[in-house]
């Protein structure tokens, strides 16, 4: 059996009906299992739900909090990623389907550079000013996999820009699909409808083409899947991380703590962490300039606790809606990083394949449900999640 694990960044609840009436997505779902109330984790930003959902497990204990490590002193544009699967803490779909001998490939997912794991890896690694991109993929990459891969398709790759990046990806989940040996379980993660909506806005024309890309692009997988013969013997599962809302206003609150000296903060967006020697002076801080910086809810240790946040996170802040938190002046769109309480941080999950109940619905389930419930289906194994198998899925 062939799993087929895709993410399509930045959808969710509010956008499932306009999604799953496009008729790619709308031939799996009716063919699976669909839940379009999907609890995602906080924070709600990419490389920490990522790992949630290849995991099964909440940040405190995957160790991924934030799309970067915290580097205050650092400019935006010089700071690095968690980009090596070194840097998660828990097992792994990666890991669980290699010691089980399954055939592994992944393409833009988030934390899997330098994949023990994968036979066949394209990573999503970004290259810093200065930074040679080839380079850095090929240390991060399946580097022969890569080379080959380059000489057959690399003239395909019009830019490293969305939507020029998910073309590639395409032509990359295409090779795959077409190879003498196809994967088990490929990992793969569509960025398009994120950067649309970042760059333009959530309900802009530019987002709305993105979904229908994302219909095409899941087209011509089923197309090649079908193709290659192994259609009733191929599992889609189609998942997604957060979503978007309009953040016109940016608050630059790390300088503001900054000037006060009264700590510092790591954006997440339309939230922040806050990081200090003395939360007690930075708290009154944040209490006394709360209307100023626009600051919705200050989270104490007890609510992140109960939100598994990492343990290093002690302080943190939700910005009033259309607020984010910026590091330096810029214009801003879309922007996610909000608190559990949107309707954007509900997202979906659909199944569909075989081993699947045909057309039926789940009323509810959490992003940490979903790794255990694909290692279940696999005979994979996958200790101790935070997360529960969805039994309710299978025939």
């Amino acid at each position: 059996m062939h799993l087929f694990f895709i993410s399509l960044d930045a959808a969710s609840y509010p956008d499932a009906d306009r999604l799953f009436s496009l008729p790619a997505l709308c031939a799996l779902k009716e063919k699976g299992t669909f839940c379009k109330n999907v609890q995602t984790i906080y924070p709600t930003i990419t490389y920490p739900i990522h790992t949630s959902l290849l995991t099964g497990c909440y940040p405190d204990r995957h160790g991924i909090h934030h799309n970067q490590p915290f580097q205050p002193d650092t400019e935006p544009q010089m700071r690095k990623w968690y980009w090596e699967i070194g840097d998660i803490r828990c097992k792994t779909l990666h890991e669980a389907a290699r010691e089980a001998g399954a055939n592994v490939a992944s393409i833009l997912w988030p934390v899997t550079g330098k994949n023990q794991y994968t036979r066949r890896n394209f990573p999503e690694i970004l290259p810093l000013p200065g930074e040679s991109a080839v380079k850095k993929m090929l240390t991060y990459a399946s580097p022969l996999w890569l080379l080959k891969t380059e000489l057959l398709h690399g003239k395909k790759r019009k830019s490293i820009r969305q939507p020029d990046l998910d073309d590639y990806a395409l032509v990359l989940m295409k090779d795959l699909i077409s190879s003498k040996k196809v994967p088990d379980l490929i990992t793969l993660h569509l960025v398009d409808l994120d950067a649309m909506r970042h760059w333009h806005g959530t309900n802009s024309p530019e987002a709305h083409a993105a979904m229908q890309r994302l219909n095409d692009r899941l087209q011509a997988i089923i197309d090649a899947v079908k193709k290659r013969g192994i259609w009733e013997d191929t599992v889609f599962c189609i998942v997604s991380d957060h979503g978007h809302r309009d953040a016109p206003h940016g608050i630059l609150l790390d300088q503001h703590l900054k000037h006060m000296h009264a700590g510092r903060a790591q954006t997440l967006g339309m939230g922040a962490y806050i990081f200090s020697d003395d939360l007690a002076r930075t708290r009154q801080v944040l209490e006394e300039n709360k209307a100023a910086w626009r600051i919705a809810h200050i989270y104490d240790e007890s609510e992140l606790r109960a939100l598994h946040a990492p343990a290093c996170v002690r302080l943190a802040v939700d910005a009033e809606d259309n607020c984010c938190f910026i590091d330096r002046e810029e214009e801003t769109f879309g922007e996610h990083g909000f608190s559990l309480h949107y309707p954007e941080s509900k997202v979906f999950l659909l199944l569909s394949g075989a081993p699947i109940k045909r057309g039926h619905t789940l009323e509810s389930a959490r992003v940490v449900d979903i790794a255990p419930t694909l290692s279940h289906l696999m005979h994979w194994s996958l200790p101790d999640p935070d997360g529960t198998v969805l039994s309710d899925v299978f025939c």
